[in-house]
């Protein structure tokens, strides 16, 4: 395609005076990068993407991600006027209530959107986990691809630390088809960014392993040679483009008022003047209309071209074309649910171990799992043992060695996901979800059906102390909408919680302890599903106390309830391995478990009572841990910290005998 810089030009204008009206009329956005990343808007989406508008979802695409979220009117303006579905009406709607055009591009409210973004950084680690998807794909399958991952990316994601754990990662593994564009204007919000940034970002990211170039942001020649060279490279390459923040404002081009307020009327007025726009609100020239539904066709040819090549593929390894189908569905069939319920697993061991036998059973039929964890996959047992793990020169392997970088590997996790035939599940130990918990977030936020597998899941972990010793980590992560948290008691729930976890299109946290746990007898497969069920039945018709207990504490609480029951007590103890689960389940069976006519509630779990009174009560006891850890055997803080039978049931008992 002939470099067209007229055409180009005057598409660059087109979407400076969308963003301006959009901005404008929303009196809400940031002007700055649209206006100062037109021109490199305007080269992808008219040639340098290769992608087909009217299919949004074909495998072979450019996947391009605007890591600089809050730039979203850029992305907007460029898939409106390159044909996607997003209307002049949903520009007018920018920002406004339950528009798909919001504030910061989110996935699956605007086709042509590959990811939510605009925390900074997030952007660039995500789009390392397509581009790893791609290479993984290629590997595993032998599909036809070779598109490449674009990313655009402001200051702000150069300096968050996950864009720096991400891009040594990429870097590492050689991942030719990643490209970053870095947006260079030397503003951010705060003002210049001699202020707070000095490093030379080039010498950086060439010790990561990149190609890094220098252009001109606003020369279409610069932007092309640049991009055209990146697709050849054998390492993934950094642009950096400089430009110059909110080009055309007469009055706030260059400065930090253009990032995050909008223009004006009266400057928006001038800026159309200088650009040579009309008045006329949300205008779109004719000839950039034309030319881009003469576009279209290229794209729509191009996308049939490739797809006469899938084909052929598909008949040349109906075997691989077939498995490769079945992975996009990422679907929990009937065998594996048998698998899970049938399997066979020892008792007294740590449901960390536990859920790797689970994985190893699982592997060979669910073919689309990718294991990974952050330099810890011998003690958080995520690794696949029949595979190795990935690397620059082999990416046909189901172990990803992610080093100590948590919070790129979480969202490195959902553009694999996003990928769309994979399903990875990570692991590190549950103290350490604090540092992955914006990735959790996102994919929360996305509906991704990422799996987390936190170990050492309590104090009782013993010696490591209380900076390894989670307390208030289950709690937060109950707190975020759309992740299902498990935390299982023993063999039969670890495997309940697996089926949930492989099932489910949300992320799922699954809670495991690095200490051994018995098996319980009335523990049930089925039941687990549910969030919460009577592990032990109460004695008689009338329940004198329910214990409530998660985890490595419901074994506990069953030693409790067999000395209560010993001082003729009534006792229900009941299993709750995921409140979630529970509070999706019809009120008549939450009150089956959790009845009225219980005198008193309490709940038993090594971590924070937040959250738990919900459930027994502003009265309700709860045996919790609301300050840190100490560094011991885990057997003195059991002592410690009242996480032993004697003490639970005297103090139960001074409650409900002598009440």
């Amino acid at each position: 395609m002939t470099l067209d810089t007229q055409i180009l030009s005057k598409i660059a204008n087109t979407i400076r005076g969308l963003s301006i009206d959009a901005i404008n009329q929303a009196n809400s956005g940031h002007p700055g990068l649209p206006l100062g990343c037109a021109e490199l808007g305007a080269y992808l989406y008219a040639m340098g993407l290769s992608h087909n508008p009217a299919s949004p979802e074909w495998e072979n695409r450019d996947r391009f991600v605007l890591s600089a979220g809050h730039g979203s009117m850029l992305q907007y303006a460029c898939l409106h006027l390159s044909g996607f579905d997003v209307s002049l009406d949903d520009i007018k709607a920018f920002r406004q209530l339950h528009s798909p055009t919001a504030g910061h591009p989110e996935y699956r409210e605007v086709p042509g959107v590959e990811t939510t973004t605009g925390p900074l950084g997030q952007g660039i680690a995500t789009a390392v986990g397509l581009a790893l998807g791609q290479k993984i794909t290629q590997a595993q399958y032998g599909v036809p691809l070779d598109h490449h991952t674009i990313v655009l990316a402001g200051d702000g994601c150069i300096m968050e630390g996950i864009s720096s754990e991400a891009s040594s990662f990429a870097g590492h593994l050689k991942l030719e088809n990643l490209i970053v564009i870095y947006d260079s204007n030397d503003i951010c919000l705060d003002g210049p960014i001699d202020e707070c940034l000095s490093e030379d970002v080039k010498k950086r990211y060439e010790s990561y392993g990149w190609n890094v170039t220098k252009i001109d942001g606003h020369d279409f020649n610069d932007l092309h040679n640049a991009i055209e060279q990146a697709k050849q490279s054998d390492k993934p390459t950094l642009i950096e483009a400089k430009t110059v923040i909110g080009k055309g404002s007469p009055n706030k081009a260059g400065s930090s008022s253009v990032h995050g307020s909008p223009l004006g009327q009266e400057e928006g007025l001038l800026t159309k003047q200088a650009l040579g726009l009309p008045e006329t609100s949300f205008y779109v020239p004719e000839d950039v209309k034309q030319f881009f539904k003469a576009r279209l066709q290229e794209q729509a040819q191009a996308h049939k071209e490739w797809q006469a090549s899938y084909s052929s593929w598909k008949d040349s390894d109906p075997d691989k074309a077939t498995a490769f189908a079945a992975s996009t569905q990422r679907e929990l069939t009937e065998d594996v649910i048998e698998t899970l319920k049938t399997l066979d697993l020892p008792d007294g061991k740590a449901t960390r171990a536990l859920s790797n036998s689970v994985i190893q059973a699982v592997a060979d039929t669910c073919p689309f799992i990718m294991g990974g964890s952050a330099d810890l996959s011998c003690s958080d047992s995520t690794a696949i043992k029949s595979s190795g793990a990935i690397t620059a020169s082999n990416f046909d392997a189901r172990n990803i060695k992610y080093g100590v970088r948590e919070f790129a590997m979480g969202a490195i996790a959902s553009g694999l996901y996003l990928y769309g035939n994979i399903k990875p599940f990570v692991g590190t130990f549950l103290t350490f979800s604090d540092y992955m918990k914006n990735a959790i977030r996102l994919a929360a936020l996305m509906n991704l059906g990422v799996v987390y597998q936190f170990t050492h899941d309590s104090i009782l972990l013993g010696e490591d102390g209380p900076t390894h010793q989670p307390v208030e980590h289950l709690a937060s992560l109950r707190s975020i909408p759309n992740l299902t948290v498990i935390r299982p008691a023993d063999a039969t729930e670890v495997k309940s919680a697996w089926k949930v976890a492989l099932g489910s299109n949300n992320p799922v946290a699954l809670i495991l302890s690095r200490q051994g746990l018995p098996n319980l007898d009335g523990s049930s497969f089925e039941a687990a599903e549910k969030g919460a069920y009577v592990v032990k039945k109460e004695s008689r018709d009338t329940i004198d106390h329910c214990i409530i207990a998660t985890g490595s504490e419901v074994s506990l609480a069953l030693e409790v309830a067999e000395q209560l029951e010993s001082e003729s007590l009534s006792v229900r103890v009941v299993s709750m391995p995921s409140m979630e689960l529970f509070d999706q389940q019809p009120k008549e069976y939450q009150d089956t478990i959790l009845p009225n006519s219980a005198r008193k509630l309490s709940v038993v779990e090594a971590q924070s009572s937040f959250g738990w009174h919900k459930y027994v009560g502003k009265d309700g006891l709860t045996f919790t841990v609301d300050t840190f850890g100490l560094s011991a055997p885990a057997s003195a803080l059991k002592e410690e910290y009242g996480f032993t039978a004697t003490h639970i049931t005297e103090t139960l008992k001074k409650e409900l005998i002598n009440a």
